[in-house]
């Protein structure tokens, strides 16, 4: 009898043991799947970019995929600097599928989000045979995010935010700067 019982309660360990193990790896898959990625760029070695400007323009190419068709990767693929100031030429964005771009500074400036069009919801126009246009939403796998950002002092961080109708505002990627 006393030794059904102490197999019965190793038995119990075992299967608490295991029990914790699968938890501790279902938490773990959890926090991963719903981290951000992240990448650190070196100003100093981006092509074009000159210290001895004054004044620099970062033109970033980011590659947006969509991920098991809920998530989305950011990859940047591109960076090239440029010297001289932004001119503030962008067009306003009436799509619900928005990505924000919003740049960090270490001290006292306005972090004022970039909005743009979601590389992976676009609405096109298209004529038809008898010659009228319609809208029609294009929906994408992969896109890319093309962005202008003037390089001020203090600049430490740019963030990319997802923004639909579905899931709201989601940041989806940081780019720290060095």
């Amino acid at each position: 009898m006393r030794t059904a019982t102490v197999f019965r309660d190793f038995v119990s360990q075992v299967i608490m043991s295991k029990i914790g193990f699968l938890l501790i790896i279902m938490v773990g898959i959890a926090l991963t799947g719903c981290r951000t990625s992240e990448s650190t760029l070196s100003i100093q070695n981006v092509r074009n970019y000159d210290p001895k400007a004054a004044n620099h323009i970062l033109f970033l190419d980011f590659k947006i995929t969509k991920r098991n068709g809920k998530t989305e990767a950011v990859e940047l693929v591109n960076a090239v600097s440029g010297s001289g100031t932004l001119k503030n030429r962008t067009a306003p964005v009436h799509s619900p599928y928005q990505i924000n771009v919003i740049p960090r500074y270490s001290v006292g400036h306005m972090e004022v989000p970039l909005i743009f069009e979601h590389p992976l919801y676009k609405s096109v126009e298209l004529a038809s045979e008898d010659g009228k246009l319609s809208k029609q939403d294009l929906n994408s796998k992969e896109g890319i995010l093309s962005v202008r950002i003037q390089k001020d002092n203090g600049l430490e961080k740019i963030e990319l935010h997802s923004i639909t109708p579905e899931k709201g505002d989601n940041k989806i990627y940081t780019l720290n700067l060095q």
